[in-house]
């Protein structure tokens, strides 16, 4: 938790970002990166330049402009981050129409075009990889996924497991934070808010020699309450982020670098907002409380504080991270080595009523070292080439107090790889790749036996590109898995075996500098097998349990695009069209109602149900979002104003698969939600005053949904409108 040494940095790196001179460019690549079709770059002035348009991503392990890459991707640019307050990577779904997530009892739960999972614990990880400055993040635990001071962040869409590694089943996201440069220069914002929004942010770069420069970024994000609790009008649903980031630079000559980078995160946060969503007569408890459920206002909630605090989550994570580049002529080397702590203390009233049952104490930790080193060549006649190993190890532990014993997990995954590129004709690209994963897992809870699992897995990659001039085409065949391992924190342990994917893609990319214009279509279809289904063990621990593996199949069509008609607009959005279906679900976990022997419903109980063709979870049919960016001059001194909105919609999907079973209330209803945010800017933006608007229309949209029985079902509204100002300095 933050202390008062906390606020001390924070004092003192705010007081350096207003007193520190000037720094006319933060950013020394020659090249932009972050902007995106479907998160655009900053708008040109309107008496300026045309804007350059080129995006650098590294989604193939090597800096590429975007359009040659035949992989659908979403950039997403520091800009939109700020404007639109993007500050984790659940809230970047507002901007990319195949990511969904949700969060849980502390987990990050991450899907990419359907593909996902409903619980992160050890043993049981996402199949959306999740990279930050280059090291891989085993699970989105304890709110550990604040964007800070970032560079780009790329969702790479599709099995990326030739070149990503394990568990980048569904895709993976890069997160790649700002390093220092060699300018003095600084940044302050503040924010103020309704419903208790503050935000005080910080970075200061400073050069430190001819060859080190260090920069230090960090930032106090609060939200206030929003849920009412009927016995005591206490407001859950607050949270408390603190991060902070140090980077220093070492660049002797132009052809070695090396980054290292240690950075902390707190989070505290009340327990969820929950709400009891089905009527007392599928909770068991809810006749031994004076409240009616459902209630009729869905921002009240009537149930236990389990803390007199109120909190929920209490998190630390300890990041260290070293990076290191070298450039031999022909072939340039890189090194990422990494360590996560992280420490998370969740408690649960998941009972969801007033009655002191079912208060779930969860503690967990996980210590993950992991080591990747690439090799890439450069054009080599008819060739180039990128090879590598990965390496990860993670002990981890998981319990729920006076329920599940302790439980340790330990994993081990070793995955060499490598992937060559041949251009055996003028325009065209041929490329494979092949990376062969290794992985070993025990567990052990006190008192039982140990479990073990290992098991190995090819990941082969084939694409053909070929470059029409302003329009690239690819058509892509890649296969991905998620591991297999031991289920925790089930008692005893089980064992599950990994999923895989087959997937195929064809895509065009086009894009034209006059008249800025940038268009992208891919259409997949994905074949699954022994997909991983992650149901309640109500039978026995009451932790989560893989209850069964079945297949699936999925196909559909992704497009994003963006447009400048004129210099003061930028016009960018982006849709999905998708369908799924299980195939062979035939018994599967759900929560079933009981009726009495007229047929009135009289409760619920664990059952089974055949969800064979039923759609999965996090799969809208179709889901898109469109925005604009605008930029008009406010006088001939250089003031400029700057107008930013961005609306999503969605139709309904489903959190669990079947909905949670024949009541099918584990679903989200279609929904729409927008944002806004607006500035007027000094010369060179050094100064901005400005307004931003979150839930534009107040929209009441259900974030997640859960069924329990016998005792009801959870149900999270969002945060209604919040809306402030914000004041931004840069030098």
């Amino acid at each position: 938790m933050a202390g008062p040494s906390h606020y001390a940095l924070f004092a003192a790196i705010m007081g350096a970002a207003v007193s520190t001179p000037s720094l006319a460019q933060e950013q020394a690549a020659p090249v932009p990166s972050g902007d995106s079709a479907s998160a655009p770059p900053p708008a040109a002035k309107p008496d300026a330049q045309p804007v350059d348009q080129t995006i650098v991503v590294t989604a193939q392990r090597r800096r590429q402009r975007l359009e040659d890459v035949p992989i659908s991707i979403t950039s997403v640019s520091p800009q939109l981050v700020q404007s639109l307050n993007l500050n984790d990577v659940a809230a970047l779904q507002v901007a990319t129409p195949s990511l969904t997530a949700t969060s849980w009892v502390g987990y990050g739960q991450f899907y990419i075009r359907a593909i996902g999972a409903n619980f992160s614990n050890p043993g049981v990880e996402n199949p959306v990889g999740i990279y930050v400055d280059g090291a891989y993040i085993i699970r989105g635990k304890g709110g550990n996924l604040e964007v800070l001071d970032v560079d780009n962040i790329q969702v790479l869409k599709g099995p990326q497991g030739t070149l990503w590694g394990r568990n980048a089943t569904a895709g993976a996201i890069l997160i790649n934070t700002a390093d220092p440069i060699f300018k003095v220069g600084a940044r302050g914002i503040v924010e103020f808010g309704n419903l208790g929004h503050r935000t005080y942010e910080g970075m200061i770069n400073v050069p430190l020699s001819d060859t080190v420069a260090l920069r230090v970024a960090a930032r106090r994000r609060e939200e206030g309450g929003y849920i009412r609790n009927l016995p005591d009008n206490y407001q859950f649903g607050w949270s408390k982020n603190t991060q902070v980031r140090a980077k220093l630079l070492f660049q002797p000559s132009p052809d070695f670098s090396a980054v290292a980078q240690y950075e902390r995160q707190w989070r505290t946060a009340s327990q969820n907002a929950n709400y009891q969503g089905l009527p007392a007569v599928f909770c068991q408890l809810c006749s031994s409380t004076p409240y009616s459920y459902p209630l009729r206002d869905l921002f009240t909630t009537a149930i236990n504080r389990i803390r007199p605090s109120g909190v929920g989550i209490d998190a630390d994570n300890d990041f260290y991270n070293l990076k290191m580049k070298w450039d031999l002529g022909l072939i340039s080397l890189s090194s990422v080595t990494a360590y996560t702590d992280n420490s998370t203390l969740d408690l649960c009233d998941c009972d969801l009523t007033t009655v002191a049952s079912l208060h779930f104490t969860i503690p967990s930790t996980n210590k993950t070292f992991t080591q990747s080193m690439v090799a890439t060549t450069k054009r080599i006649g008819l060739f180039e080439a990128t090879a590598g190993i990965d390496y990860l190890h993670d002990r981890s532990t998981y319990a729920i107090e006076g329920i599940v014993p302790r439980g340790i997990i330990k994993s081990e995954s070793v995955s060499p790889f490598a992937e060559i590129s041949l251009f055996p004709v003028d325009k065209l690209t041929v490329t494979g790749g092949l990376r062969y994963t290794s992985d070993k897992r025990s567990g052990v809870q006190t008192g039982l036996p140990v479990a073990r699992f290992s098991d190995d897995y090819l990941s082969p990659r084939l694409v053909f590109a070929y470059d029409f001039g302003r329009v690239n085409a690819y058509a892509s065949y890649n296969k991905g898995f998620k591991a297999g391992g031991i289920n925790s924190p089930q008692t005893p342990l089980g064992l599950y075996k990994k999923e895989a994917l087959t997937a195929y893609e064809a895509g065009l990319k086009y894009f034209s500098s006059e008249p800025n214009l940038r268009a992208n279509v891919a259409g997949f279809y994905y074949d699954y097998k022994d997909l991983q289904t992650v149901a309640i063990d109500q039978g026995g621990s009451g932790g989560p349990g893989a209850v069964q593996q079945p297949d699936a199949r999925l196909w559909g069509v992704e497009f994003d695009f963006s447009w400048r008609p004129v210099r003061a607009l930028e016009l960018f959005g982006g849709g999905l069209w998708e369908h799924s279906e299980f195939r062979n679900n035939e018994k599967a976990g759900v929560q079933v109602p009981i009726f009495d022997a007229l047929g009135r419903p009289v409760g619920m109980a664990p059952g089974t149900e055949n969800l064979t063709g039923f759609r999965l979870p996090h799969a809208p049919k179709f889901s898109f979002n469109i925005g604009a960016n605008v930029t008009v001059p406010l006088s001939d001194t250089g003031w400029t104003g700057h107008l930013t909105g961005i609306l999503t919609y969605s139709d309904s999907y489903d959190f669990f698969p079947g909905a949670g079973g024949p009541l099918r209330f584990d679903r989200t209803p279609s929904y729409s939600t927008s944002r806004m945010s607006g500035s007027v800017n000094s010369p060179n933006d050094r100064l901005e005053i400005g307004f931003f608007i979150e839930n534009l229309t107040n929209e009441k949209n259900v974030i997640f949904r859960f069924t329990t029985a016998p005792f009801g079902a959870t149900q999270i509204i969002n945060r209604p409108r919040t809306y402030g100002i914000r004041l931004a300095a840069k030098y």
